[in-house]
């Protein structure tokens, strides 16, 4: 089987890149864009590029494909650019992985389930352009594709199969290592992922039949200040040193609220647990 990586040398690709080279009969490419790579036969690649994106797929010729490329700001070209030219390379037989985040229900009222409709973000605010891109990209999987498992997941956290941190926890135990206090959010209610689970449960995905929206994760919730808290304890700090930050917001800078994720169903795909 020839699955092939794109964003093989990001936190969350590079575990899924990583797992995927230990498991026996599976030949792996990778693609990467910013140097340095964090494998060494990864291939540079920007997927917005049509002549060097349609090179390289027919070189590689893989049977599933794990879209884990992430852009932020730049998440609309992303999507408009690079995926939707990946799709018109996906034969019915090519299975397609896609990392979806719980910003597609933008409104804030969860628990969602699979099934309950997307929202978007107003087009001023300062997320829509990666919240609505995620959107778009379901849209364009689900319209033109049948062979796909879209992976809804809310923040990634922990320390990936090469040793690095996701940035949120970096930050923090870098401040508390300094005495400092910091402070998260009470009000903004989440399913958190670890990067491992997650990468554990794309494996599971690419070597199964199965397809669909699924949404990853355990199935307790936390705000963020009551996670951070907790990921402070668990690196020997004293928890009190995370504060609640106040609340108030900009009209154009509202987060939403509450976007746990409903995550009974991916139990029934895949045998991995989620801590």
């Amino acid at each position: 089987m020839n699955v092939c990586v794109f964003g093989a040398s990001g936190y969350l690709g590079a575990s899924v890149y990583q797992l995927l080279k230990e498991i026996p009969g599976t030949d792996v490419a990778g693609t990467y864009l910013e140097d340095p790579a964090v494998f060494d036969d990864l291939y540079k690649l920007d997927v917005n590029q049509p002549e060097s994106f349609s090179e390289y797929f027919k070189q590689t010729q893989p049977d599933v494909i794990v879209w884990s490329v992430m852009s932020g700001p730049n998440e609309d070209e992303l999507i408009q650019e690079g995926l939707r030219h990946l799709i018109t390379h996906i034969t019915p037989d090519t299975k397609l992985v896609y990392v979806s985040s719980d910003f597609v229900f933008a409104d804030g009222y969860g628990p969602y389930s699979e099934g309950d409709s997307t929202s978007k973000l107003p087009a001023e605010h300062v997320l829509s352009t990666y919240a609505n891109a995620k959107v778009k990209a379901e849209n364009f999987i689900t319209q033109d594709l049948s062979n796909y498992v879209i992976l809804r997941a809310g923040p990634i956290y922990g320390e990936n199969k090469i040793g690095k941190l996701d940035e949120r926890t970096d930050q923090l135990i870098y401040q508390l290592r300094l005495g400092n206090r910091i402070a998260f959010r009470d009000d903004l209610i989440r399913t958190f992922v670890h990067v491992g689970d997650l990468a554990g449960v794309i494996t599971e995905f690419i070597q199964n039949d199965q397809t669909g929206i699924y949404h990853a994760g355990p199935d307790k919730s936390y705000s963020f200040y009551e996670f951070m808290q907790q990921m402070a304890e668990k690196r020997g700090f004293n928890r009190e040193l995370v504060e609640k930050a106040p609340e108030d917001e900009e009209v154009d800078k509202e987060v939403p609220k509450n976007t746990v994720l409903n995550t009974e169903k991916i139990t029934q795909a895949v045998k991995q647990t989620f801590r």
